[in-house]
Parts: C-alpha cells; structure tokens; sequence
C-alpha cells in the first residue's frame, strides 16, 4: 500500500486529524465529565483541525516523502494531484470544524443557565436544534423551553436525564411533548457521538 501515493496522502493526514478525535471521544464519553468542562473538550480540538488545515501543504509533502510509488506510475490528475489533496483535505477539516460548531450550539439543558435563558431565550441554539432536527416544531418547542427556563424545580435538576425522567414523572409528555421528543433523540443518540449532548 505504501506504493499508492493516494492512499498514503490520505494515511498521513489523517494521521494528524485522528488522535484529536480519539481525545475528543474519550473526553466527552468520561461519566465525570462535568458540564463546564464539555465546552472546552469541544473547543479545543477546533483549534488543532484548524492548525492541521493551515499545515496541509506539508501534510502532502511528508505524505510525498512515505510514498514508494515508482515515478513513471501515472494516475489522472483528480486523484493524484497536490491540487486535489489540497481542497479534498481542507474540505474534511472544514466539515470538522462545521460539525463541532453545530454540536455546541445545539438547545442546551443546563440547569444552572436557565435563569439566564429564562431572561434572554437562546433563539440561535433553538435555530440549530430545529435545523438538526426537522421534526420538532419550533415555536411550540420555544414555549414549552421558556416555562422549562422559567420554573425553579426545573432547575434544581441535574442534565438532560434528570428532565426527562421530571416530564414523565409528573405526566407531563402531552404537555411539553416537543421537549419530550427533543429529550427523546437526546437520550437515544449513540454514545460515540453525542455523549455531551447527554448533558444538555
């Protein structure tokens, strides 16, 4: 394989974007992980994609430097060019980073902002969420979130879990049943990617 300089561009860069992902995962997957401490797990490995971008050009010369291919092997140029690596590998870092963005900026289900939501509704977080998720309604979602905010037995709770178990407790799935289904995909969503979602 050592001989395919594709596959050796792609084993080299990912290289550098891989052991980020893996601290980011085994972070946000740590029971302990407190919710203050979700934000920053999230915002760091930003700033590394951003740097392993901003390096591409001598990711494709190590990745150059590795490869055994014989120079007369000719490939077309899409697929064996700088050029191509270049935009291809910039794109990945670019849907990375546009990931984490969206990721973050989901409606969070802190206990400890909603006195400051309950005063400033997060209308941009509320945006996100409905794009992420088509099928919630957002301006019911909107009401039912901003009693959420408003009440102080909702905010002596303890992440997203902790809510959810409150709507069903006090039979409230009719009620607050956009907030329900939200809490629903929250719970539900595989641990690999969502763990801190868990704590919104």
């Amino acid at each position: 394989m050592l001989n395919d300089s594709v596959f050796v561009f792609w084993l080299t860069f990912f290289h550098h974007v891989l052991p980020h992902v893996d601290i980011l995962l085994n972070q946000l997957q740590n029971r302990k992980t407190e919710p203050a401490q979700v934000k920053t797990a999230i915002d760091n490995p930003e700033k590394c994609i951003v740097d392993v971008r901003n390096k591409i050009d001598d990711i494709i010369n190590e990745a150059k430097s590795v490869c055994t291919e014989p120079q007369g092997n000719k490939r077309t140029p899409r697929n064996n060019s700088s050029h191509y690596h270049r935009v291809a590998a910039t794109e990945v870092c670019e849907n990375i980073i546009s990931t984490k963005r969206s990721f973050g900026s989901r409606i969070p289900f802190f206990p400890e902002h909603f006195e400051e939501y309950c005063g400033k509704f997060p209308d941009d977080k509320l945006e996100t969420t409905c794009l992420a998720y088509s099928e919630l309604e957002k301006s019911r979602l909107k009401t039912e979130l901003s009693v959420i905010y408003a009440r102080n037995d909702c905010r002596d709770l303890h992440g997203t879990l902790s809510l959810f178990k409150f709507l069903i407790q006090n039979s409230l799935e009719e009620t607050l049943k956009e907030t329900k289904k939200l809490l629903e995909i929250i719970v539900t969503t595989p641990m690999s990617t969502s763990e801190a979602e868990r704590k919104f």
